[in-house]
């Protein structure tokens, strides 16, 4: 059953770890290759690839935005903050691309939110429909989650939903002051979009919570807003 949304503003403050800020620069991050993969930094010269990925509908149908982007400008708005120093400082996000043309990006996926819905930092990720089926993703979200644990770290204090500190037995997590709770990525699905969850799971995250939200839907008027579950997973970058 869903649970109520998160509400900023009752928020708890815990200490915790997360990697330091700001994060290395875009020129500064590592290249990864896996089997057919190359992850490596996002550039400028995205702009294309992306703009096509953006505009397949039967991707962005399960981001939070639910349509595609109307032009190429809205598109480079998305891509520029990630290249922004403001971006470079609090995202950590990869193009992904094939082995054999490592200049052309069929997705992209990594921290894009800081300070997710609940607070700590979020994972996402989408790739071209072309793509779909080929386990691309388990792969990628593999080797991402790699350079995300290889990250330094710091305690910091994270504010953040007490529910992402519930114990699958209902117990939670102890939060008395002084006390370093375990780190927390986190990463939200629609409780329709199934392959994402195993995807999820597969790579070691836990589903915790399923709460509801209002999210825009594409719809013959051109959008609306409807009521969605949001089943909600966790990683814990220590353990895994």
């Amino acid at each position: 059953m869903a649970e109520a949304p998160p509400v900023p503003d009752s928020f708890i403050t815990v200490r915790s770890t997360l990697p330091c800020l700001p994060l290395p620069l875009i020129p500064e991050r590592p290249w990864v290759t896996t089997e057919r993969l190359v992850l490596r930094p996002l550039a400028a010269s995205d702009l294309e690839a992306m703009h096509e990925l953006r505009t397949q509908p039967e991707v962005m149908i399960w981001t939070s935005a639910g349509k595609p982007d109307s032009s190429l400008d809205e598109t480079k708005v998305k891509l520029d903050y990630f290249l922004s120093e403001k971006g470079n400082q609090k995202s950590f996000n990869y193009a992904i691309c094939f082995k054999e043309d490592p200049s052309k990006l069929i997705g992209l996926g990594g921290c894009h939110n800081w300070g997710s819905s609940l607070g700590w930092p979020e994972l996402g990720y989408m790739f071209r429909k072309e793509a779909w089926g080929q386990g691309i993703a388990t792969e990628f979200l593999k080797a991402w989650l790699g350079m995300w644990k290889a990250l330094p770290r710091q305690v910091v204090e994270v504010k953040c939903d007490e529910r992402t500190l519930r114990g699958a037995d209902a117990v939670y997590e102890n939060k008395e002051e002084g006390v370093v709770v375990e780190e927390r990525l986190m990463a939200l699905t629609t409780d329709d979009n199934e392959k994402s969850q195993n995807i999820l799971k597969k790579c070691g995250f836990e589903h915790f919570l399923t709460w509801k939200a209002r999210e825009a839907k594409p719809s013959k008027d051109g959008g609306e807003m409807v009521w969605v579950d949001l089943p909600s997973f966790r990683y814990f970058p220590g353990r895994n």
